[in-house]
C-alpha cells in the first residue's frame, strides 16, 4: 500500500470514529446502551459500502442503489430482527421497516425520555449514522475539498443534539471527541491531499521520497498539537453555544409539542363523595406491594386553582418501561408494586410514590407531577408492574425547606379574591411554627381538629373554604375534598408551592398478604408540597375520626379511615416494574404532525437527491479539465457530449467523434457548430502520438463554451437551468468513457 493509499484509509477510519462519536449521544435518550451495537454496527457497514463504492468508482446510479439496499439489509438485521422468519424478511418486516422511517422522528420527539430502546426509536439513530458515514466517505474519497468529509457527521452531532436537548447527556465529552477527529482527520487529509498534488506536478507514483517523509512527519508532528489545542479552545467555550451547551441547548419539543391525548375528565377530587357514598362499595383494584410504610397510592396531580375548582394543567409525553426520576428527590427508596385494575376508570392510574419504572406500554406520563394516565376512560384488565421511589421519613425533613426552583415557584400561585379570613388564619396557624415544616404541621393539624361529614355541602371554591373558618359551628364541618383543598390554599398563601393530591388508602383491613384490595370507599384526597430534597411530601389534613356531634356518630364514615390517622407524612406509593412481567394493552400516542414530518423528510431526500445531482456534474466538469492536453480536450468532449445528452442526443460507442458531430448537426443545425469544430480537435489529440500543444486545450474548452451559449439561445434559459438537473449526463455513456480512457492510456503507452 502506498503511503497516500494509507493515508486515504486513515481518513476512512477517523470519519468513521466521528460518525460514531455522534452515534454515543443517544445514551442521553435511551434508557440503557442497548442502542449501541445498532448504532455503531450501522457506522461500520456504511464504512464498508463507502469504501467499496469509492474504490470501484461506480457510477452515481449504481452507488446510490448499493447503498440503500446496503441500508436497508443492516436496518433489518440491526433494527427489526424480530420480524425475520427464520432468517427471511416479511411483509411485517417491510410495513415496520417503512412505518419507523416514516414516524420515527416524530416518535422521538414525543416519547418521554428516557426512552425504552425499541424498534421504532432505534431506526432514526440508525438512519442518521448510516448517512453520516456514507456521505463523508464518499466526500473523503472523491473529493479534494479539505473539510468537505466534516459536513455530514457535523450535521449528525447536531441531530443528535436536537434529540437529547432535554436530557442531562454526556453532550460536552462527545462533542470534544468529536472535534478532536475531526481536526485529525483535517490534519491526515491535507498531507494526503499535498502529496498527491506534488506526486502529480512531478509525474511519479505518491510515494514519497526520504526529503517527503521527513516533510510529511513535520506536518504531522505540527498538526497533533494543533488539533489538541483548537478542540480544547472549542470545548471551553462549548457552553455559550446553545446547540452544544447542556443547560441552554435549543429543544425542538418545545417548538411542536407532541402530547399524549388523554379524554377530558372533571377534576377527580368533585367525584370523591359519590364514590365514597357508594353502596356497597365496589372493588376498582389490587395493589401488591413489596415494601412498607406505604399507606396509599395517588392517581391525579390537582396544581391549578381559579377559585372554584382544582384542575391539572398537566402535559403528558409517551412513557417508556423506564420514567424520568423526580429532580428533587434526594435518597430515594424504591417500592415495586403489581397493580390489576378490576373496575377503575381512567385515565388516571395508582401510582405509589414517585414511578420511574412501569410494565406497561402505550401509556402516558409527566414528568413534572409523577402522574401515569391512559387514553380514555376503559382500563378493565389493565395490568401492571410499577417501582416508585419514595423519600425517606428522617430528622432532615423537619428542617427541610421548601423548593422553589424552577416551575415550583408557580405552584405557589393563587387567583385573586382570597377571602381575607383565609389569609388571616394562615397568617395565624404559620406563625406559630419555627421552620418550613413545622408551619405545615401547624396547618395541618388545626384542618384534622374539624368535624368530619359526608353531609357536608360539596365544593372547593374560595366560598366554601371560607365557611370552613367562619364563626357559624354548623359550617365548619366537611370531607377531604375540603380539608385536602383548604390545605393547598393556605399553604399557597404563605408562599409554598402545594398541590392537592387525589387517590385511595390502603387499609391494613383489606389487607391478604401483601396484596391489597382497594374499594370506592378507600377513594381519599389530600395535600402534597415540594420540599427540597424531599420531593412532594403528604400532609394529610383529614381525620375520620372527629364528628359534628360525638354522642352520635357519623355512620357515613368511610371504611377506608387509616388505623393511625396522625401521620403527616405520605411515605410513598409506587411499584415497581419487574422485567418479564406482561403489561396491559397497550396503546400507542396519537402523532398528530407524523405524516406532516414524514412528507418534510421525503422533500428533504428529494432536495438531496437534486442537490448530489448538481454536485456531482460540478465535480464532473472540473474533472474535465485536469489531467494531461490531450486528456483536457477529451474533457472538453466530454463536456459537449453530455449537452447533448441533456438534450435528448445520445451518443452511441459506435459512433466516432466526426459522426457524433454530424448526428448532432442533424439535430440541432447550427447551434452545433462548435461541435463540428471540435470533433477534428478531439480526433487528433486521441491518435496524436504526442501531446498536444496548450493552443488546441484553450481552442477545445473555448468551442465548449460556445456550445454551451448556443444551446441557451437556443432552448432558452429555463431549459439550461433545468439542465443542471438533469441526471443522464452522469450515468449515460459511462462504459464509452471508461473505453475512451483506456485506449487513450493504451496509445500513450505504445
Amino acid at each position: 500500500m502506498t503511503r497516500s493509499g494509507f493515508l486515504a484509509y486513515l481518513e476512512v477510519a477517523l470519519v468513521t470514529m466521528a460518525a460514531a462519536m455522534t452515534a454515543v449521544l443517544y445514551g442521553g435518550f435511551f434508557t440503557s446502551r442497548g442502542y449501541l451495537p445498532a448504532v455503531l454496527g450501522a457506522a461500520a457497514g456504511a464504512a464498508v459500502l463507502g469504501v467499496v463504492t469509492a474504490v470501484r468508482r461506480w457510477r452515481a446510479l449504481t452507488t446510490l442503489l448499493v447503498v440503500l439496499l446496503g441500508f436497508v439489509a443492516l436496518a433489518v438485521g440491526l433494527v427489526y430482527r424480530d420480524t425475520l422468519d427464520h432468517g427471511v424478511p416479511t411483509v411485517r418486516t417491510a410495513t415496520s421497516l417503512g412505518t419507523g422511517l416514516l414516524h420515527g422522528w416524530a416518535r422521538m420527539l414525543s416519547v418521554g425520555l428516557p426512552a425504552d430502546v425499541t424498534a421504532d426509536l432505534l431506526i432514526t439513530p440508525v438512519l442518521v449514522t448510516f448517512v453520516a458515514t456514507v456521505a463523508s466517505i464518499a466526500l473523503a474519497l472523491r473529493t479534494r475539498a479539505v473539510l468537505a468529509p466534516a459536513a455530514p457527521t457535523l450535521l449528525a452531532l447536531v441531530i443528535g443534539l436536537l434529540f437529547t436537548a432535554s436530557r442531562p447527556a454526556a453532550g460536552l465529552p462527545v462533542t470534544a471527541a468529536y472535534l478532536l477527529a475531526t481536526l485529525l482527520l483535517v490534519v491526515v487529509r491535507v498531507i494526503r491531499l499535498e502529496s498527491q498534488q506534488a506526486a502529480a506536478m512531478l509525474d511519479v507514483a505518491p510515494t514519497p521520497d526520504p526529503r517527503r517523509r521527513r516533510r510529511i512527519a513535520g506536518r504531522i508532528a505540527f498538526g497533533l498539537p494543533v488539533a489538541l489545542v483548537v478542540a480544547a479552545l472549542g470545548i471551553s467555550g462549548a457552553r455559550f453555544v446553545p446547540v452544544a451547551s447542556g443547560t441552554a441547548r435549543f429543544d425542538p419539543r418545545t417548538v411542536t409539542p407532541r402530547q399524549f391525548q388523554v379524554e377530558d375528565t372533571l377534576t377527580p377530587l368533585v367525584g370523591l363523595k359519590s364514590q365514597l357514598r357508594e353502596q356497597p362499595a365496589r372493588t376498582l383494584f389490587t395493589v401488591q406491594l413489596d415494601g412498607t410504610g406505604i399507606d396509599r397510592v395517588r392517581t391525579a396531580a390537582l396544581d391549578t386553582y381559579d377559585g372554584a375548582l382544582w384542575t391539572s394543567d398537566d402535559t403528558f409525553l409517551v412513557a417508556g418501561h423506564t420514567l424520568p426520576a423526580d429532580p428533587n428527590l434526594e435518597n430515594p427508596r424504591q417500592v415495586r408494586a403489581r397493580i390489576e385494575i378490576q373496575d377503575l376508570t381512567g385515565p388516571y392510574l395508582p401510582v405509589v410514590g414517585w414511578p420511574v419504572q412501569v410494565g406497561a406500554t402505550g401509556l402516558g406520563f409527566s414528568a413534572r407531577s409523577g402522574v401515569l394516565v391512559t387514553h380514555g376512560p376503559d382500563v378493565h384488565g389493565l395490568g401492571y408492574d410499577l417501582v416508585g421511589t419514595v423519600a425517606p421519613d428522617d430528622a432532615g425533613l423537619r428542617t427541610a425547606v421548601p423548593n422553589l426552583t424552577g416551575d415550583a415557584v408557580r405552584d405557589t400561585q393563587l387567583p385573586p379574591g382570597l377571602p381575607p379570613e383565609l389569609d388571616a388564619k394562615a397568617r395565624e396557624l404559620t406563625a406559630q411554627g419555627s421552620s418550613p415544616y413545622a408551619k405545615l404541621v401547624a396547618i395541618q393539624d388545626y384542618l384534622r381538629k374539624l368535624p368530619y361529614s359526608l353531609d357536608a355541602r360539596p365544593g372547593h371554591s374560595y366560598d366554601a373554604l371560607r365557611r370552613l373558618f367562619g364563626t357559624n359551628p354548623q359550617d365548619r364541618i366537611g370531607y377531604a375534598e375540603q380539608f385536602a383543598a383548604a390545605f393547598a390554599v393556605l399553604a399557597r398563601d404563605q408562599g409554598f408551592p402545594a398541590r392537592v393530591a387525589v387517590g385511595y388508602l390502603l387499609r391494613p383491613a383489606a389487607r391478604r398478604g401483601d396484596t391489597y384490595t382497594v374499594t370506592t370507599a378507600d377513594a381519599h384526597a389530600w395535600a402534597e408540597v415540594d420540599m427540597a430534597g424531599y420531593g412532594w411530601v403528604s400532609f394529610d389534613p383529614t381525620d375520620f375520626t372527629v364528628r359534628p356531634d360525638p354522642k352520635q356518630p357519623d355512620s357515613n364514615a368511610p371504611a377506608g379511615a387509616p388505623d393511625k390517622p396522625g401521620d403527616p407524612k405520605n411515605q410513598g406509593n409506587q411499584p415497581e416494574v419487574v422485567p418479564g412481567l406482561t403489561a396491559g394493552p397497550g396503546t400507542g400516542a396519537r402523532i398528530l404532525t407524523g405524516t406532516l414530518i414524514g412528507v418534510a423528510a421525503l422533500i428533504g431526500l428529494i432536495l438531496l437527491l437534486v442537490l448530489s445531482i448538481v454536485a456531482g456534474k460540478f465535480v464532473r466538469r472540473r474533472r474535465h479539465r485536469r489531467g494531461s492536453g490531450a486528456q483536457r480536450i477529451i474533457g472538453a468532449w466530454r463536456d459537449s457530449t453530455d449537452r447533448l445528452v441533456e438534450r435528448g442526443i445520445p451518443v452511441p460507442r459506435s459512433l466516432t467523434a466526426m459522426e457524433a458531430a454530424r448526428h448532432a448537426q442533424d439535430q440541432l443545425g447550427e447551434s452545433a457548430g462548435a461541435v463540428a469544430v471540435l470533433a477534428p480537435i478531439v480526433t487528433q489529440a486521441v491518435f496524436f502520438p504526442g501531446d498536444p500543444p496548450p493552443d488546441a486545450v484553450r481552442e477545445a474548452w473555448e468551442l465548449t463554451r460556445q456550445f454551451r451559449r448556443d444551446l441557451r439561445r437556443s432552448g432558452g434559459v429555463l431549459r439550461a437551468l433545468r439542465a443542471w438537473f438533469d441526471p443522464r449526463p452522469l450515468v449515460y455513456g459511462w462504459r464509452d468513457r471508461r473505453a475512451l480512457r483506456r485506449a487513450l492510456t493504451d496509445l500513450q503507452k505504445g
